[in-house]
C-alpha cells in the first residue's frame, strides 16, 4: 500500500489499541474532542502500528 495522508501530530491523542485476530486498530482524535479517524492495521503491520501508537498520547 501507498502513503495516502498526512496528519499533523499537534494536538492529537489516540484510543486504545483494539486487538482482533486478523487486524487491529486505534481512533486517533483531536485531544480537545470532537471527530476521530479510526485506523486499521493487518496483521503483518504490528511493527508500524506500534511505531504511529508510540508518537501520539493516550487519551485521558
Amino acid at each position: 500500500m501507498e502513503h495516502a495522508l498526512t496528519i499533523a501530530r499537534a494536538g492529537l491523542v489516540r484510543s486504545e489499541i483494539k486487538e482482533r485476530f486478523v487486524n487491529s486498530s486505534f481512533v486517533v482524535s483531536p485531544a480537545e474532542g470532537g471527530n476521530g479517524l479510526k485506523i486499521v492495521f493487518p496483521l503483518l503491520g504490528r511493527k508500524d502500528r506500534d511505531l504511529v501508537a508510540a508518537a501520539l498520547p493516550l487519551a485521558a
